[in-house]
């Protein structure tokens, strides 16, 4: 703490002041007193400052905001600052702590891609740099990081996003019309959601093959309202729909869901060269998704649009987050 005290912006002031104020004194013979005073007065600030950053330092782990927006016109700020919001109910002034203490600004936490999806090259080129920057700010910090993560565009994406974060430590939000603001979704703080289930035992999905697996297949996974064109895709297909209606209810089930998800893509990528995935599912299940899955396995990732499935990113384990 001491080496952190003489660098304390207070500290500097305080001893300008000293320096000025001493001459000052010395050339009209009084005033020693009060610039001991003012030198006195920002010490206690610096000390008073120095503190608050060895409580911020002393905690168990950071809490990072991080907004992720790919090709939607949502304000990506706005909902940055509505994550500050949650946050300082438990974090007073991180937003201001962030900036004094590590040098993160607003700027730091947005990573914007305004580009076509399915452009893979440079959609990849953006998964690189913002991996190199979340470990930029990873390390920034002395402390471990606890990611607080806004997505916001497709569901295809989102996988793509979870890859990046195959850790516990992370905290994701969804958008709630109710309330104007972002609330936790999946606080996920082990790696319980790749944990083991047994594909016989499935609570929440439900597993139908249509036609004779060969060296390729299709994973359709329907856990939403609107669901996937089963009559636009080539056999064979692995059809996983939901049977807890369309709408997961609560985190235990996003939780499952995943682990039962994972079980299927994991059992059949030990049998099959390839495979494409085509989804419609919960964002939360979808992040949870590229957690677990990550880019080991020869996956193609798909978004609907024009009328067909159409290739995002064609082969996920070549991929490879380094320049």
């Amino acid at each position: 703490m001491l080496d952190r005290l003489f660098s304390n912006t207070y500290t500097q002031i305080a001893f300008a002041i000293a320096g000025i104020g001493g001459l000052l004194s010395d050339q009209y013979g009084y005033g020693y007193w009060k610039v001991l005073v003012v030198v006195g007065v920002f010490l206690l600030f610096a000390l008073f400052d120095e503190y608050k950053r060895k409580k911020v330092y002393s905690a168990e782990n950071i809490p990072l905001p991080l907004v992720i927006n790919i090709s939607n016109p949502a304000d990506s700020l706005t909902a940055l600052n509505a994550l500050f919001e949650t946050l300082s109910k438990k974090y007073p002034d991180h937003k201001k702590n962030l900036k004094s203490y590590f040098n993160i600004i607003e700027k730091d936490l947005i990573f914007k891609y305004d580009g076509d999806i399915f452009d893979q090259e440079r959609f990849v080129d953006f998964l690189k740099i913002t991996k190199h920057q979340i470990k930029k700010l990873d390390a920034q910090t002395p402390k471990n990081i606890h990611f607080h993560i806004v997505y916001i565009g497709p569901i295809a994406n989102a996988i793509l996003i979870g890859t990046m974060f195959g850790t516990e430590g992370v905290t994701l939000y969804q958008y709630s019309k109710s309330t104007d603001s972002y609330t936790v979704a999946l606080d996920i703080d082990s790696r319980a959601y790749k944990e083991h289930v047994d594909t016989k035992e499935f609570r929440i999905i439900k597993k139908e093959v249509i036609g004779e697996i060969s060296d390729e297949a299709t994973v359709a996974i329907d856990l939403a309202s609107h669901k996937v064109a089963l009559a636009k895709l080539e056999k064979p297909i692995i059809h996983l729909s939901s049977k807890v209606g369309a709408t997961l209810k609560n985190k235990e089930d996003f939780i499952r869901a995943n682990q039962e998800i994972y079980a299927v893509i994991n059992e059949l990528q030990q049998s099959v060269s390839h495979i494409k995935l085509l989804y419609s599912m919960p964002t939360t299940v979808a992040i949870l998704l590229g957690m677990s899955i990550q880019n080991y396995w020869d996956i193609e990732l798909t978004q609907f649009g024009d009328g067909e499935y159409k290739s995002v990113i064609k082969h996920l384990n070549r991929i490879k987050y380094y320049f």
